[in-house]
This record gives structure tokens, C-alpha cells and sequence, in this order.
């Protein structure tokens, strides 16, 4: 690869991390200004919760149309598509003012988030890059995406920091900013990213549809993935979802401390993650045994803050650790696709058939873990919840060794075959 080949595939891979960056951001507002965005549309609590529910919900059936879409059109039209979409969703979000408006807008951002974009994204991740170096090559485009929401949620804090909230300050200004984004990555996206080759086009489009999405559906490869996926994504997210509540609950941290601590799991460790993480995954000759390896490291972390919750700093110290090998797990679990026996030709159709399943404990996590803490706290001992969703992580983890060990298994099993046909 010549230096200007190499500059070009630079640039379209920051530009693929942007846009996903971007893609999921302006939904995102909702947790980062939550109570400004209640105010903005004048919704309670309740309804806040009804439009995530709902995004869930459309999110999954979404899934299976992703792999279809990324294997049937070129990824450079669906992302502008995509694009066209977030930009109309946002400037309709900037100018409602209703709760019904809100609820449809939210639906609505699935289909361009995830329908026509989840899997093309995938896919232009993992072609970008050599089998040997997926693992690099998910990490940094995570870790890219951190930095550009990192920037983004800077610039959103500024916005929103201005007095009113009238169309271009408050929460209202932190969407025009997102439609601003939106434009810069579509000009962006028309000049920089390529056009797909026809010869792969149509070969895409041989594997698309119905009989597509069966094949997907019987291959062994695609639900070895299917397991490492979910076991990685919920260990991920109990092992960041609860922990800032927890050092302030259990450990008594104060909550502004706790805040800050937060900061440093939610930015800082995103961000080297992504990039240390695909580093060090690339160094195992197998990713299974890479995953068995932090699968029994978020086990015996977890274990660690149940047993260490008279420490404070140590506690809080292992937290962060847990964060960090979680968030690796996050950035990189696509990046055995390769080795289960997915071929390139396929990821579009796998990654939607895999997200699909793979996502499906977002819809039980949250109310499990939920009911465990408010059961506690009624009982006078919130520590015992706490408990129970830690046991629950290291059961996950568990499940999570046994299928990196198949994994690794299919890997090996892979290489014998090919060397007895040689």
C-alpha cells in the first residue's frame, strides 16, 4: 500500500467513525441533558421513559433490515441516506414541540441509525482493514468515536450553558449544532468515500434478501459471535451502568466525586480502550482465547468490589479496571468475525442477524437490575441489589469463557481442515 492509498484509507476511516459517532449522538442528548430536554418539550418522567422504550423496540426490528440493506446497496449510499435522515429527524426534533412529535422522531432516527446504516458501518470497518488487524481496526474506530463525542458533548455543554431556550440556545441549539454535523459529514461523505466496486455490488446483492437472511440464521459461525456479542455487550453494561451509583451508595463516595469518577469511565476509559484494546486483542493468535482471557478478568474484578467494599480507594480503583476491560471486550468483540468463519462477503447480513439476538438483554438488564436495587433499599440494605447484579455480571462472564472457548475451538478446528486439504 503506497503513502496516498494510505492517506486516502486514513481519512475514509475517520470519516466512517464520525458519522457513527454522529449517528447516535443527537438521541444521546436525552441522557446527557436530561432534565433541559424535559423542559424543552415539557415531559415527565414517565414519558422520558416511554421514548427509550420505544427507540429499544424499533432499534431490534431494525436489526435483520440492516444486514439486508449493507448487503443489498453500496455502503457510501446508504450512509448518505442515512445522513439525509438524521438531518430532516433533527431539524423536525428543533422545531417540535409535543410529545407525539418526539415519540415518532425517536422511532423514526432507528430506521436511518439502524436500518440503513448498523451494518454498512460494520462492514466498512472490517474491510477497511486485514484479518490480522480487525481487532485494531474496531478498537480505533470506537476510540475515534469516543473523541468526536467527546468534542461534541463539550461543544453541547457550551450550547446548552447559554441563557434560554429559545431555537438556538439551550437544548434546542445543541440540535442545530447536530444539524450543522450532519451537513459537514454529507459533503464530506459525497467527495471522500468511494464508490463501491460494481464486480462486489453485484455479488452483495446474490447473498441479500430472504434466502440471505436464512442462510445467516443456520450458520454455526454466526451464533458463535451471536454469544461473545451478548455476553461482552451486557458485561458492559452492568460493568458501566452501575458503578457510579454504587460508589455513591454503597461506598459513600460524594456524588460530585462519584461524577468526576464517572467522567474519567465514561471519556478517558472509552478512549483507551479502544485503541490499547485493539492493540493488545491483536496480539493473541486466537481472539477466543483473547476473550477467555477478559471474561476471566471481569469475573474476578467483579468478585473483587463485592470482597473490597470496606476499601474505598481500592474498591473504586477496581471499578475503573473492570471499565476498562470491559469497554475493551465492547470495542472489539466484532473483530472475531474472521476467526468464527465469517467471511467478508457475509458481514453485512451476520451483523444484523447478530445484533438482532445479541442486543435482545437490553429489554430485561435494566428492569432486572432495577427491581433488585428498589427491593433492597426498600429492605434497608441497597448492598444486597448491588450484590445480585454483580453475581449476575460474573454468571454472564461465565457464559461468556464457554463461548470464547468455542470459539477458539471453531478457530483451531478451522486451521486442521485447511491444512489436511493441503
Amino acid at each position: 500500500m503506497n503513502e496516498r492509498t494510505k492517506k486516502r484509507t486514513l481519512a475514509i476511516f475517520i470519516l466512517v467513525s464520525f458519522v457513527c459517532a454522529f449517528a447516535y449522538y443527537m438521541p444521546s442528548l436525552r441522557y446527557t441533558f436530561y432534565d433541559q430536554m424535559k423542559s424543552a418539550f415539557m415531559l415527565t418522567d414517565t414519558q422520558m421513559g416511554l421514548v427509550a422504550s420505544a427507540k429499544a423496540l424499533a432499534n431490534t426490528v431494525c436489526y435483520p433490515i440492516s444486514g439486508y440493506f449493507a448487503s443489498k446497496f453500496s455502503t457510501k449510499k446508504l450512509f448518505i441516506v442515512s445522513l439525509i435522515g438524521f438531518l430532516v429527524l433533527t431539524a423536525w426534533y428543533w422545531l417540535a414541540h409535543t410529545y407525539v412529535e418526539v415519540m415518532i422522531i425517536f422511532a423514526l432516527h432507528s430506521f436511518f441509525a439502524i436500518a440503513t446504516f448498523w451494518s454498512a458501518y460494520l462492514n466498512a470497518v472490517r474491510a477497511l482493514g486485514t484479518e490480522e488487524n480487525q481487532g485494531k481496526m474496531f478498537g480505533s474506530s470506537e476510540a475515534t468515536r469516543g473523541i468526536a463525542q467527546t468534542i461534541a458533548g463539550f461543544i453541547c455543554l457550551w450550547i446548552v450553558g447559554l441563557v434560554g431556550n429559545s431555537l438556538f440556545t439551550g437544548f434546542r441549539g445543541a440540535l442545530f449544532f447536530c444539524m450543522i454535523a450532519y451537513v459537514l459529514l454529507l459533503v464530506a461523505t459525497i467527495f471522500i468515500m468511494p464508490d463501491e466496486d460494481p464486480v462486489k455490488a453485484e455479488a452483495k446483492k446474490e447473498k441479500s434478501g430472504l434466502k440471505g437472511f436464512m442462510e445467516a440464521v443456520k450458520d454455526p459461525a454466526i451464533w458463535v459471535v451471536t454469544f461473545v456479542v451478548m455476553c461482552a455487550y451486557v458485561s458492559w453494561t452492568v460493568g458501566n451502568g452501575y458503578m457510579t451509583t454504587y460508589t455513591v451508595r454503597v461506598l459513600n463516595i460524594s456524588q460530585q466525586t462519584a461524577s468526576t469518577i464517572g467522567i474519567v469511565r465514561s471519556y478517558i476509559i472509552v478512549l483507551v480502550a479502544g485503541f490499547l484494546g485493539g492493540y493488545v486483542v491483536d496480539k493473541f493468535s486466537y481472539k477466543g482465547q483473547a476473550f477467555i482471557v477478559l471474561f476471566t478478568l471481569v469475573a474476578g474484578l467483579t468478585a473483587g468490589v463485592i470482597f473490597t467494599s470496606f476499601n474505598v480507594t481500592l474498591c473504586v480503583i477496581i471499578t475503573l479496571v473492570l471499565a476498562l476491560i470491559v469497554n475493551i471486550m465492547k470495542s472489539t468483540y466484532w473483530s472475531t468475525m474472521g476467526q468464527a468463519g465469517i467471511s467478508i462477503e457475509k458481514t453485512a447480513m451476520a451483523t444484523g442477524v447478530i445484533s438482532f439476538i445479541a442486543f435482545i438483554p437490553d429489554f430485561f438488564v435494566g428492569p432486572i437490575c432495577g427491581s433488585w436495587l428498589d427491593a433492597a433499599e426498600a429492605a434497608g440494605n441497597v448492598a444486597v441489589g448491588f450484590n445480585k447484579i454483580f453475581v449476575f455480571l460474573i454468571v454472564f462472564s461465565v457464559l461468556g469463557i464457554v463461548s470464547a472457548v468455542i470459539l477458539l475451538k471453531r478457530t483451531k478446528s478451522a486451521e486442521k481442515s485447511v491444512k489436511n486439504t493441503i
